[in-house]
C-alpha cells in the first residue's frame, strides 16, 4: 500500500491491515562514482520497499531522497542539507504521520550516512514523548558472499542462475580490492530496475581503490572526523573494476534483499514490546 495512493477515508483500513506500520524509504542525492546515478540509494529504497510490501504488507510513504551527505557538496548533483533542517522536517513528517494512525514508523535506511542522523531523530522522540516509535534499519545487508550461500544452499529458489554466473561471483570476491560504494551489490540492484542507468564502462576511468590515507586512524573504529571515509574515497567511489552485470544476478540479488526486508516488516508488525515500552517510558519522567 502506497501512502500517496490511499484515499483518506480508506486510511483506517490501512492501519488495521499494516497493524500501525507506516515505511519510509530514506536515502541521498550524492556521486555514485562515474558509472552510477546520484539517485541510486533511493531508488533501491524505493523499489526493495514496495516490492517487500507486496509481500508482507505495510503502507509506504514516499521516499526521502535527502539524507546525510555533508562533507560531498563539490560533486556536482550532490543535495547537501543541514542536519537541523532534516531532524525538524522528519520529526514533523513523522509527527504527520502518527496523527492518521501510524505508531510505528519505520525507516527503510539505503544510504551508509543515514544512522547518525536517524538515530539523533529517534532521540528526539523519545525525548519529546511521543505516542510513536521510530524505528530505523538498514536495508544493506546484501553481499557477494551472502549471495554465494544463498546460490549453494538454496539454489532451488534462484532457478535461472547458471553456475557460469556462481563462478563469476566467486572471481568477483577473489579479485576484488575495494567494495561499498557504487560497487557490485548496488549495481546490481540498480541495474534491476533500469539497466540503461548504470554504466559499467565508465568505471575504469575514475578509481575506487582506497587511497589509505586515513587507515592509521580508521582502525581505532574512528568513525567520524572531517570525513574519513571520502579521504580514502576521493571519487565517491569504493569498489573495483570488474564486467560483471547481467540481468540474472541483479535479480537474484532484488529478490534476496526484498525477501529479507519483508521479514523485518512482520517482526515489526508482530512486535509487542516496542509501544508498551514508549508508554512506560512516557509515564517514568
Amino acid at each position: 500500500m502506497q501512502w500517496q495512493n490511499l484515499k483518506a477515508p480508506e486510511f483506517p483500513e490501512a492501519v488495521e491491515k499494516s497493524k500501525g506500520v507506516c515505511v519510509i524509504p530514506i536515502g541521498a542525492m550524492e556521486k555514485h562514482g562515474p558509472h552510477m546515478p546520484v539517485g541510486t540509494d533511493n531508488i533501491i529504497a524505493e523499489r526493495t520497499a514496495l516490492l517487500a510490501a507486496e509481500l508482507e504488507p505495510v503502507v509506504v510513504f514516499p521516499t526521502f531522497g535527502f539524507g546525510h551527505v555533508n562533507g560531498l557538496q563539490n560533486f556536482d548533483g550532490t543535495i547537501a542539507l543541514s542536519n537541523n533542517l532534516l531532524l525538524d522536517f522528519l520529526s514533523e513528517i513523522c509527527s504527520e504521520i502518527a496523527r492518521s494512525g501510524f505508531k510505528k514508523i519505520l525507516f527503510l535506511n539505503a544510504h551508509g550516512g543515514n544512522p547518525s542522523l536517524l538515530t539523533t531523530l529517534c532521540n528526539r522522540a523519545k525525548e519529546s514523548k511521543k505516542d510513536y516509535v521510530i524505528i530505523c534499519a538498514d536495508s544493506y545487508m546484501t553481499t557477494e558472499e551472502t549471495m554465494l550461500k544463498e546460490f549453494c544452499e538454496n539454489r532451488g529458489n534462484y532457478p535461472d542462475i547458471t553456475d557460469e554466473d556462481i563462478a563469476l561471483l566467486r572471481r568477483y570476491v577473489k579479485e576484488r580490492t575495494a567494495w561499498g560504494h557504487a560497487d557490485l551489490d548496488e549495481m546490481m540492484l540498480v541495474h534491476d530496475v533500469n539497466p540503461d542507468i548504470v554504466d559499467e564502462t565508465l568505471m575504469k576511468n575514475e578509481s575506487g581503490e582506497s587511497t589509505h590515507r586515513a587507515d592509521h586512524l580508521r582502525e581505532f573504529n574512528i568513525y567520524s572526523a572531517a570525513n574519513l571515509w571520502f579521504i580514502n574515497y576521493p571519487n565517491s567511489f569504493a569498489g573495483t573494476h570488474f564486467p560483471h552485470l547481467n540481468p540474472r544476478l541483479s535479480a537474484a540479488y532484488t529478490k534476496h534483499r526484498v525477501e529479507y526486508i519483508a521479514k523485518l516488516y512482520k517482526a515489526v508488525k508482530e512486535d509487542t514490546v516496542l509501544l508498551s515500552e514508549n508508554e512506560k517510558w512516557n509515564k517514568s519522567w
